[in-house]
């Protein structure tokens, strides 16, 4: 029989923190719900989505996300199971329970599902986090409103034996390329990309404009506002700016819209008079809240000049749409986007030389463009990871070149900014953002490309855009100046 001195002590387990009401965390999580309280009815088609990891005949949540829908997801509402990963898409009315409770749940450690309990593991001091975020950066680049609230646990646990798992999912009863695919079946992070297990609540915006619905013709202007179910019609706001020597700014109240009933939605639609040849900036708003903003132009009447002489050859923009759409490979395609964004910066008002497409420049930066203050800009394109092919590395080298040429020739004034165009898009390369933002590299992805091509409308604005692209990285890169460096790996 062992004497006291060597029995084995029990440390007591902490216990995951429910957090008290006044908690920093638990108001992010009342400012989250307040601030969607008026849109809740919005929100009758809400569903959550998880991938989790089995670990000692116990499966860990690793990555969820509870969608507040205004119309049935798009994201099959399924189950999978393989020995050791599990994933499923829930409506919360099959839960029998809403965002609120779910994310209680979270808190307590344990989630209960039609296929069985999922853990939520805390950190070692048994305690959970929580941040809301009012102006999700995917919504603000598709310029309408989505606010989010992430739940954030304990680091996730090893439970990654790769390629094991990979190669476990090939061979299932449903059979999925590994575990990054399934995780983007359900539109969720691979797991093994997350520095934490973790949770997102994502709240969509509840009023929309129908761009494909709106027109300007002449000097009227027909705009077709969506709205969710179930909320009121009274509340909804469309402010509108039309620019021109003398602007115009003016709302269409909600009762003065005409109303229809959608299948998914309520449409309504707002008429008022604009200038000739105008372009129109409209916000929709519920309840005094700016949902969504979006630019129209009458397409017979372009304000941007350079977008009218570049339709002349490029009708509808089809061509750099599509050079955009396709580029996912090498080859032809990743020139095709050098030469679509040459072409959509010089629409903005940018003047700039394409280097990096031929053979005997081939060492050079893909794209120098330059303001109309003079201002330059370094441009690296590339469909596939920002670190493929060591391009970070090159384009801060690059950029370093252009500044020691501007400083030898008496233009130490002038500024540089580096950028990367990525076709891919921000979800695929968020794990490489941090190298990019230390090296005050502005990344540029899909979606960006997308909504500037829309943009093309407005009059060039070269020295607007410059500035905010030297906001955003200065910003980005201020997160990491009390933290060293890492040094870059050798080309």
């Amino acid at each position: 029989m062992p004497t006291p001195s060597h029995r084995r002590i029990r440390k007591p387990v902490p216990k995951p923190n429910r957090r008290h009401a006044d908690s920093p965390d638990k108001q992010d999580v009342e400012h989250f719900f307040q601030a969607i309280q008026s849109s809740a009815a919005a929100y009758e088609n809400a569903t959550f989505a998880y991938i989790a990891v089995n670990r000692m005949d116990e499966f860990v949540l690793m990555h969820g996300r509870i969608f507040l829908n205004i119309q049935p997801s798009a994201i099959p509402l399924s189950h999978f199971r393989s020995k050791s990963v599990r994933a499923g898409h829930y409506r919360l009315a099959e839960l029998k329970m809403d965002a609120r409770t779910l994310i209680e749940c979270l808190f307590s450690g344990k989630l209960e599902t039609p296929h069985g309990s999922l853990s939520f593991p805390a950190t070692n001091e048994g305690t959970y986090a929580a941040n809301y975020i009012p102006f999700h950066p995917d919504g603000l680049q598709a310029q309408r409103r989505i606010r989010a609230l992430r739940i954030s646990g304990g680091a996730p646990p090893q439970l990654f034996r790769q390629p094991d798992l990979d190669w476990e999912l090939k061979a299932a009863a449903t059979p999925y390329e590994g575990v990054g695919e399934l995780a983007a079946n359900y539109a969720l992070v691979a797991p093994a990309a997350a520095a934490t297990v973790g949770v997102e609540a994502i709240a969509f915006n509840v009023a929309a404009i129908d761009v494909s619905r709106s027109v300007i013709g002449g000097e009227s202007a027909t705009v077709q506002v969506v709205l969710a179910k179930g909320l009121a019609r009274d509340l909804v706001t469309l402010g509108y700016r039309v620019s021109g020597a003398a602007p115009i700014r003016a709302i269409v109240l909600g009762q003065n819209m005409e109303w229809t009933e959608g299948d998914h939605y309520q449409d309504g639609v707002a008429r008022f008079s604009v200038s000739n040849a105008s372009v129109v900036n409209c916000t929709v708003s519920y309840n005094g809240v700016a949902e969504q903003h979006w630019w129209l132009a009458d397409p017979t009447r372009w304000q941007n000049p350079r977008r009218a002489v570049y339709e002349a050859f490029d009708s509808s923009l089809e061509a750099l749409k599509e050079f955009v759409a396709k580029a996912l490979r090498r080859g032809d395609d990743a020139r095709n986007l050098e030469a679509g964004v040459a072409w959509l910066l010089w629409m903005f008002g940018f003047s700039g030389a394409q280097l990096g497409g031929t053979p005997r420049t081939q060492d050079a930066a893909d794209l120098i463009v330059t303001t109309p203050r003079g201002d330059f800009a370094v441009i690296e394109c590339t469909t596939g990871l920002l670190r493929a092919e060591n391009k970070l590395s090159l384009l801060y080298d690059r950029t370093q070149i252009v500044r020691r040429a501007l400083d030898a020739s008496g233009h130490r004034h002038l500024r540089v900014l580096p950028i990367i165009v990525t076709s891919k898009a921000r979800e695929d390369i968020k794990a490489e953002m941090e190298q990019a933002e230390r090296l005050g590299i502005l990344v540029v992805t899909r979606e960006v490309l997308e909504v500037a091509i829309d943009h093309t409308i407005r009059l060039p604005a070269a020295n607007e855009l410059y500035e905010d692209g030297i906001k955003a990285a200065r910003t980005a890169q201020a997160k990491y100046e009390a933290q060293p460096t890492l040094p870059l790996p050798a080309p």
